[in-house]
């Protein structure tokens, strides 16, 4: 795997590569700012597979080097782990907004660093693995990630603030327990989801989503609030704890922006997308479960109830 590790601080850059040496990941190259980084991108004749991204850096934050790596297209999808001492945890927010997949922080610890480059490693191998089936079956790589499927969790592309769920949940998981009682989340879950999905082709699925997850955004009405498609159907939010926004009104605020669609959906011969929103879950500093746990509940809380009728019983007479 092939990494580019960009920090300002020169010393740290030293202990970092030896430390990714150590661990097996000795393909390294070093920036010390963001526009030598930038150079080095532009320069490489083998594209890199993973980023170290130092966040508070002087001239351009690596909060900023970070969108401008997801603009371009070769990137789009390349594990960006952004590095910063606990005292820059404010700007983590940002970070995942501009399409960071992890965060490592400083002084650096190597059991941390080795569970953060595994998990970095593993998206390179499935990216590896779609660039494979791409070739396969004549398609670009652009093409073949469209080949979705309806229980995957992906990215929705040309989404501010949305970001991979696998994403969401790194960010949770670094929160740890003590502090995710600050957030909250809500689910959307699009009702007819599986009905488009089976009547409509890859990029015609993707589109609806993205049109959901637009009308959420507009709904929301905030910035501070991170969104991701889990698959089947389902956006999670993850929102400030006190977040106002009245979630039974979003609800009729997304189907009523999603009719502007209508004839768009006639024309594909596709039922317009419907959703629901579940109940606002929020962290709790006692909780013993898993950060993470918000997330599982805010979807299922999302899922519309199904009333079970009892069968009637016929009188003997």
């Amino acid at each position: 795997m092939r990494i580019l590790a960009v920090d300002d601080d020169t010393v740290f850059l030293e202990l970092i590569l030896s430390a990714l040496r150590s661990l097996g990941y000795d393909d390294v190259v070093t920036a010390n700012s963001a526009e030598q980084a930038l150079e080095k991108i532009e320069l490489a004749k083998l594209p890199f597979d993973c980023f170290l991204l130092d966040i508070q850096m002087p001239g351009v934050s690596g909060v900023e080097l970070c969108a401008r790596v997801r603009r371009l297209e070769l990137y789009r999808r390349t594990p960006v782990v952004m590095v910063t001492a606990m005292s820059g945890r404010p700007f983590v927010d940002s970070a995942f907004a501009a399409g960071a997949t992890d965060y490592l922080t400083k002084p650096l610890d190597r059991l941390e660093l080795k569970a953060r480059m595994g998990m970095a490693a593993r998206l390179h191998e499935e990216r590896e693995r779609l660039v494979t089936y791409a070739r396969q079956i004549g398609l670009s790589v652009g093409a073949a990630e469209m080949q979705v499927e309806f229980d995957a969790a992906f990215l929705i592309p040309g989404v501010d603030r949305a970001i991979e769920y696998m994403a969401l949940e790194n960010y949770l998981l670094t929160l740890g327990r003590k502090s995710v009682h600050a957030y909250a989340s809500f689910g959307v879950h699009v009702t007819n989801a599986a009905t488009i999905y089976a009547r409509a082709d890859a990029p015609t699925f993707v589109a609806m989503l993205s049109d959901v997850a637009l009308a959420i955004c507009d709904g929301v009405k905030t910035v501070q609030v991170l969104l991701a498609y889990a698959g089947n159907g389902n956006f999670v939010d993850l929102t400030s704890r006190t977040n106002s926004t009245d979630l039974e009104e979003l609800e009729r605020s997304i189907n009523f922006a999603l009719c502007d669609f209508e004839d768009i959906y006639q024309a594909d011969k596709l039922p317009l997308p419907a959703v629901t929103v579940g109940e606002l879950i929020r962290g709790s500093v006692f909780s013993l479960s898993r950060p993470t746990k918000i997330l599982d509940q805010a979807i299922r809380s999302a899922q519309p109830v199904t009333i079970i009728r009892p069968k009637m019983k016929l009188l003997a007479g």
